[in-house]
């Protein structure tokens, strides 16, 4: 052995090593963390036995508690129940009163279709279905919504018809007349869109048997089993036209009334008085009559010509 590696052994031996620090425990973390949850537990057994030892001590006072707790419990919701009961029993009234009656909201002029409610204890509402005319895409509409009105808290203040009325009209909606002149245009107005609906339904309806009798009639002429029935077909088909002309007369009669009703609507309130506007004369109930008879006569003359033809080619 080298003196080098003599010396560089001795040096390497003769230094002390330093000491390795002690691995870090958890155990007193863990224990603390453990003896907690252990004393919380503990500590709610306690407060429960304690409870339950009270309560069989002082059962008779836990029990009225309950008592008083339940009834109050009770007393509110047999209240409520009555409220909502109550309600329903206010506007079934309503309903027969002003159902069919014309208010105004913000200046424009709507029909009462319906009153009713919904809802339960505090969420119980007063629901007023009404329907207006108003300008869609081009044309006059009847356009329905429901204004959800919160009823008051004493409802002997609705009870009566004028004072649901006032109830109304402290909400924005004043019920008019039925005498007054806004109340017979707007009932006549809604009355002439649907004689609009109604005729233009007619109306296709009457198209399409017009067009099924002229396919009929191309289909008969050189076929020996429709042939015979070629008067007939086109007796049909000129009964079918002059209905078609009624309904579009009808139809274009009540375009013209309503856009005038519409027109005398939205005329200032301070200028209607001065107005010379004649309802009696724009509206003629009897016409309506009239055109559904003769629509219905031509209806059942058309079924009866297609029983007729299936008889023929069966």
């Amino acid at each position: 052995m080298s003196l080098i590696d003599w010396q560089t052994r001795g040096a390497v031996s003769d230094r002390p090593e330093p000491d390795a620090p002690p691995p870090l425990s958890t155990k007193p973390v863990e224990v603390a963390l453990l003896m907690a949850g252990q004393g919380s537990e503990e500590l709610r057994s306690l407060l429960l036995v304690g409870g339950l030892v009270l309560a069989l001590i002082y059962w008779k006072i836990v029990l009225s508690l309950l008592l008083v707790v339940g009834i109050g419990a009770g007393l509110i919701t047999l209240a409520q129940a009555l409220r909502v009961a109550r309600l329903r029993s206010i506007a079934r009234a309503a309903q027969r009163r002003f159902a069919g009656d014309v208010c105004r909201i913000d200046e424009r002029f709507a029909l009462v279709e319906a009153i009713d409610s919904e809802g339960h204890a505090s969420q119980a509402r007063l629901l007023l279905h009404i329907a207006s005319i108003e300008p869609r895409a081009g044309e006059l509409a009847l356009v329905r919504e429901v204004h959800r009105l919160t009823p008051p808290a004493d409802l002997r203040g609705i009870a009566s018809n004028l004072g649901f009325a006032d109830f109304l009209e402290g909400q924005g909606i004043t019920m008019v007349n039925d005498l007054a002149v806004e109340a017979k245009a707007t009932q006549a107005a809604i009355t002439c869109l649907r004689e609009v609906d109604w005729a233009s339904q007619s109306l296709q309806t009457m198209a399409e048997m017009i067009a099924s009798t002229r396919d009929t009639l191309a289909k008969a002429r050189g076929n020996e089993l429709l042939e015979p029935a070629i008067p007939q077909l086109e007796e049909a088909l000129g009964t079918f036209t002059q209905e078609e002309s009624k309904l579009t007369g009808h139809l274009q009669d009540s375009m013209r009334m309503l856009g005038k009703l519409h027109d005398f609507l939205g005329v200032p309130e301070k200028l209607r008085p001065i107005l010379n506007f004649d309802l009696d004369g724009l509206f003629d109930p009897a016409r309506r009559r009239d055109l559904e008879i003769s629509f219905q006569e031509v209806v059942s003359l058309n079924q009866a010509f297609g029983e007729l033809s299936r008889d023929r080619l069966a």
